[in-house]
């Protein structure tokens, strides 16, 4: 899909690195996704939560994925693509994560 979408990217061990980011999409597949950001802390195999696609709006049906980084490339200018592979879904019960 080459339409840029909305994911929010959370590491599943906050106490090591705690960020959480809204982030366009570059890339995605069925399985992954690929983003560009200024965040330094993504390192490969580190797991995170996914949510694809991901909207603040009332009612949105977010879904939420265990995911994988498994690649990080340097882009230049002080930005990195993260490719995160998409381990398995999560359902937490209701429609929406909470923030």
């Amino acid at each position: 899909m080459r339409l840029p979408q909305t994911v929010r990217v959370r590491p599943s061990d906050p106490q090591r690195h705690d960020f959480d980011e809204i982030l366009p999409t570059v890339n995605t597949s069925r399985d992954s996704v690929y983003v560009a950001t200024k965040n330094e802390f993504y390192k490969e195999g580190m797991r995170v939560f996914v949510t694809y696609p991901y909207s603040d709006g009332p009612g949105s049906l977010n879904r939420e994925y265990l995911g994988k980084v498994v690649r990080v490339e340097d882009l230049g200018n002080g930005r990195r693509g993260i490719a995160v592979e998409f381990l398995m879904p999560l359902y937490l019960g209701g429609k929406e994560t909470l923030k």
